[in-house]
C-alpha cells in the first residue's frame, strides 16, 4: 500500500477541522469516527493514495457541504477504475486474434453478460462508456468486480499461452 503524500495528509486534516467546525464536533473524534466508518481504519497511515483517499476525502467534502469537491473525489476514483479496466481490456483483445471489436465493445460484452446492463444494448453502453459519464452509471464495486473478471480473463490467456 502506498501511503498518502504530504500534501494529501494535509489537505486530509485541513478538511477535517474544517468539517468537524461545521458538525460542532471534536476534529479528532471526528477523523477517527470518519475513518473507521468509511474505510474500518483506525489511523491515517492505514489510508491508501488512491480509492482509499478519494472515499474518505468524499466523505469529508460532503460533511462540509462541499459537494462539487466531494464529486470531483468520487469521480476520481471511478476514473482510476476506468483506466484500470480498458487497459485490461485491451490486453485481452491483443491476446485475442480472434476478436474483431474495440477494447470498450470487449467491456461493453461482459458488462451484458454479467447482468450490469441490459442484455439488448452493448452497443449503445459502447458509445456511452466512450464517455466518461457513462462509467458514473455504476458503483464502485461494480466497476471493481468487472476489473477482477478482466483481470482473470487476462491470467487465463497468460496460462494458455504458456503452455503452448
Amino acid at each position: 500500500m502506498m501511503k498518502l503524500t504530504s500534501s494529501q495528509r494535509k489537505t486530509f486534516f485541513a478538511s477535517v477541522r474544517q468539517a468537524a467546525r461545521e458538525l460542532g464536533e471534536d476534529a479528532e473524534a471526528y477523523r477517527r469516527r470518519v475513518l473507521k466508518e468509511e474505510l474500518g481504519v483506525g489511523h491515517i497511515a492505514d489510508v491508501s493514495r488512491g480509492f482509499d483517499f478519494d472515499r474518505i476525502m468524499s466523505r469529508v467534502c460532503q460533511d462540509c457541504g462541499d459537494y462539487d469537491r466531494a464529486i470531483k473525489y468520487i469521480s476520481g476514483g471511478v476514473e482510476r477504475l476506468r483506466h484500470l479496466i480498458v487497459a485490461t481490456a485491451e490486453k485481452i483483445v491483443a491476446a485475442s486474434p480472434e476478436w474483431r471489436g474495440s477494447a470498450l465493445d470487449y467491456v461493453a460484452g461482459v458488462m451484458r453478460q454479467s447482468g450490469m446492463i441490459p442484455k439488448t444494448t452493448p452497443r449503445i453502453w459502447c458509445e456511452k462508456l466512450t464517455g466518461h459519464s457513462g462509467w458514473l452509471e455504476f458503483s464502485e464495486a461494480q466497476l471493481r468486480s468487472l476489473l477482477v473478471m478482466l483481470a482473470i480473463e487476462v491470467r487465463r490467456k497468460e496460462a494458455k499461452s504458456e503452455c503452448a
